[in-house]
């Protein structure tokens, strides 16, 4: 046998082997990675953007994660998340999340799912009805004593209202306030029934068509930087099954990114089907603003803790950032939508 025969043959080993430990390395990565399914709860509004984005582009399918998709209220959803029957809750913050979590719940922040960026466009605000605006100077914060206001109770709703009424000099109990549902606030505003109320987009571009109502103030005038909503997994992704919450996270983030990039024809169309709006009212619309790297304010969950605690709303004990924030999630997930992966 020639030398070069021998080479040869040496060389055809080589690379048989090579590919051989190709193939047991994506074996083993499979069996690593599994496919799985994750319960989420979800909603049709603006700032599950990401996650329809995710959906759509096939982002969740690419980290071998089939989501299904569920609606609940508050209550009922902290208790499933606690109890591991769903894997992750998107929703804004309020008090009974902080009470859950002080009282032993297993549930974590683990991304930015809505923040108010300052400067930013008004995707929150404090409208007033039409004929007040017409007949009051809407600078004048003593305006707001004796008025009837719409506000989503033990909520950062609730705070930024308080904080509004401080800088007025009045407190909580110089103003009436409700819990009304967004259609029906328009109808009680257009009647009379509501001086103020705070709404979300897309309402508040709805009073601007309708001139029913003028944009008071800005959410992020009194409270800028405040995260008030956010992803939140439970023990079965916190502890169970880490690795399928990472996954879950690549795909959110990449659902961010693309989201990010703002009101392009294919982000309408995404939006659009599943909030069901309009694309004209999307264009004008203001979107939620979503951190791009999924990292939270921190301090403004603590402030937010702070004051539940002075009102009496929150459990006297108080945690820490770290006792509501893990951040392992995003961290791995940057890391590889850096890297490409």
């Amino acid at each position: 046998m020639t030398s070069n025969l021998k080479q040869y043959i040496v060389l055809i080993f080589v690379c048989l082997f090579f590919l051989f430990q190709i193939g047991v390395s994506a074996a083993v990565a499979q069996q690593k990675t599994p496919n799985v399914t994750l319960k989420v709860v979800r909603f049709p509004f603006l700032s599950y953007g990401p996650i329809f984005i995710a959906e759509e582009e096939g982002f969740f399918t690419e980290q071998g994660i089939q989501v299904e998709f569920l609606k609940m209220k508050e209550a009922t959803a902290i208790q499933a998340l606690a109890l591991g029957n769903v894997d992750v809750w998107a929703g804004i913050f309020t008090v009974g999340s902080l009470n859950a979590m002080v009282r032993g719940a297993d549930i974590r922040l683990v991304a930015d799912k809505g923040h108010f960026a300052p400067g930013g466009c008004p995707s929150f605000g404090l409208v007033a009805r039409k004929g007040l605006a017409e007949t009051a100077k809407l600078g004048d914060l003593q305006l707001l004593k004796g008025r009837k206001f719409d506000v989503f109770q033990s909520s950062f709703e609730e705070y930024f209202l308080d904080k509004i009424l401080r800088r007025a000099g009045l407190k909580p109990d110089e103003v009436e306030s409700f819990n009304v549902p967004p259609p029906a606030q328009m109808d009680a505003m257009a009647k009379g029934r509501l001086d103020f109320g705070v709404c979300s987009e897309p309402f508040v571009t709805r009073y601007k068509r309708s001139r029913n109502g003028v944009l008071w103030t800005r959410v992020q005038e009194i409270i800028p930087g405040f995260n008030y909503a956010f992803i939140r997994f439970g023990p079965s992704l916190l502890k169970k099954n880490p690795e399928a919450g990472r996954r879950f996270m690549v795909a959110y983030l990449k659902g961010v990114r693309q989201y990010n990039q703002g009101k392009t024809e294919r982000n309408l169309e995404i939006m659009s089907k599943h909030t069901r709006l309009d694309k004209s009212i999307l264009q004008e619309a203001c979107w939620p603003q979503i951190s791009n790297d999924g990292r939270i304010n921190t301090q403004s969950v603590l402030d937010f803790q702070d004051w539940a605690v002075a009102k009496g709303l929150q459990d006297s004990k108080k945690l820490t950032a770290e006792q509501m924030w893990e951040p392992s999630f995003v961290n791995h997930a940057n890391q590889v939508l850096k890297s490409g992966q």
